[in-house]
């Protein structure tokens, strides 16, 4: 992915978990030129800066997930963000034949059937004991489902499987940009555990530090909750 993209687009940075050295080996295809689905939006054209743009690739995410066979939690994930914003978000289930996307402000296909009306909240599947506790702490007897891979659980958010998304280590962007993009569409936050926007410019470290919270709906109230939480 990170050599097909760097050939089509060779003026703008792309940051990908692939190691060069595994790509030199793996043919590159040329990108398609057209897609049905993403034409038929008729989302006209944005021109920026390729300086400005910063290309987000993990090719496999829930690594460890995979290897225990299970493959519901498993994505490809690209983000496309500019001054360190996510404008782009595409999350691929290889394993349903489904692939989820949105560019803020022109498209989407993703029909939201979240629920605001009760918190259900979603953790790391690897790590859910420790998170399970600070949930509980902020939002009482609410629901702790843990699951696998960032992009999973963003996209859970929209399904009614969970109302927030919770991580409280540090993370790496390629993991979480292409859900940050596709909740900014919808209206919806991905911050840091403090409130604060994450940055996805090339600039920065490729690691998120300060843990996150992400949701469609009550992202302020759900901070406040945390942050009590975690002052008490």
């Amino acid at each position: 992915m990170f050599q097909t993209f760097k050939r089509a687009f060779p003026s703008v940075t792309i940051v990908s978990e692939e190691k060069d050295s595994s790509d030199a080996q793996v043919p590159i295809s040329d990108p398609p030129s057209a897609n049905q689905e993403v034409d038929s939006k008729h989302m006209g054209s944005e021109f920026v800066d390729p300086s400005d743009v910063t290309v987000w690739i993990d090719p496999l995410d829930a690594t460890r997930e995979y290897t225990q066979k299970l493959l519901q939690y498993v994505t490809t994930m690209v983000c496309v963000a500019v001054d360190g914003k996510p404008v782009i978000g595409i999350i691929h289930k290889p394993f349903e034949h489904k692939t989820y996307w949105s560019w803020v402000g022109h498209g989407s296909n993703i029909v939201s059937k979240s629920n605001d009306d009760i918190t259900k909240i979603i953790v790391s599947l690897s790590h859910k004991g420790d998170v399970e506790q600070v949930a509980k702490k902020a939002f009482g007897n609410a629901e702790v489902i843990g699951a696998g891979g960032a992009g999973y659980k963003s996209l859970a958010l929209f399904d009614g499987t969970a109302s927030v998304y919770v991580h409280t280590t540090r993370i790496k962007k390629w993991d979480i940009c292409a859900g940050n993009a596709i909740l900014r569409h919808a209206a919806g936050h991905m911050t840091t555990l403090t409130g604060s926007d994450i940055d996805y410019s090339s600039r920065g470290s490729p690691l998120n530090d300060n843990g996150l919270v992400a949701s469609i709906h009550n992202h302020a109230d759900y901070l406040k909750k945390l942050k009590f939480a975690g002052d008490n």
